[in-house]
């Protein structure tokens, strides 16, 4: 299980009035649980104060993000806009990342502390992954239900959906999580491998979704998923 881990400490920073400077402790874990197909992480955030010698802390947020990796996210806690306290209390937006499985990238988690509007504390802690990159995907009509597949439209985007033969929910699940974003190729019945876009997660539990290039290639590889001949 890869784990990243960050402690930052800041003195409160940003235009807003402000007594008291405050320090806020920032402690972040994030780590990769490759069976279950998820990051998760977990952020604790405090405010320290001194007096007579002696530091307490006041916990301002416990913040906890499950994504997929590849799959950026983004988690809001505290009061919102306009609503009473929120100009006098902390608000804190942890934004994560993760590369997709196998392949290299950066994960990294950026925690930001406002009071209001005002940014008053913000940290960042990155990491390289280097990854042995993932084959394509390949995948032939005997692998799908032909009556299964269908094109389907979505904010001018084309996907493919069809449901696997002979396997399993969890068998579906896997091949999802593991090929999430990753290139797609189909097999003609000619022996030809056909580029067919980018895998896009499950269809129905049993299936996939692939996100193609544009309309033309949805139909072109629904129509060689189906077994039909080309037309």
């Amino acid at each position: 299980m890869q784990k990243l881990t960050l402690l930052f400490l800041a003195a409160a920073l940003g235009s807003a009035p402000i007594a008291i400077a405050a320090t806020y402790s920032t402690d972040a874990t994030m780590s990769l649980q490759k069976d279950a197909g998820t990051y998760l992480v977990e952020v604790r955030i405090c405010e320290l104060t001194e007096k007579n010698g002696k530091v307490t802390e006041r916990i301002i947020s416990q913040p906890r993000l499950l994504s997929a990796p590849g799959v950026p996210a983004t988690l809001y806690s505290g009061a919102q806009p306009g609503k009473s306290g929120y100009a006098k209390t902390e608000n804190v937006t942890v934004d994560v990342s993760w590369p997709y499985p196998n392949e290299s990238g950066t994960a990294f988690c950026s925690v930001t502390i406002r009071r209001g509007d005002s940014i008053v504390s913000k940290s960042r802690m990155q990491l390289k992954i280097d990854g042995s990159g993932r084959a394509p995907l390949v995948l032939a009509s005997p692998d799908v239900d032909p009556a299964s597949v269908k094109v389907a439209a979505k904010n001018a985007d084309y996907y493919v959906l069809m449901e696997f033969v002979g396997k399993t929910r969890e068998q579906v699940k896997k091949l999802a999580v593991e090929n999430y974003g990753n290139k797609v190729q189909i097999h003609d019945p000619q022996g030809h491998v056909i580029d067919a876009g980018l895998s896009f997660g499950t269809y129905q539990q049993t299936g996939m979704t692939l996100q193609c290039k544009n309309e033309a290639d949805a139909n072109r590889i629904a129509t060689i998923l189906r077994g039909e001949p080309s037309r």
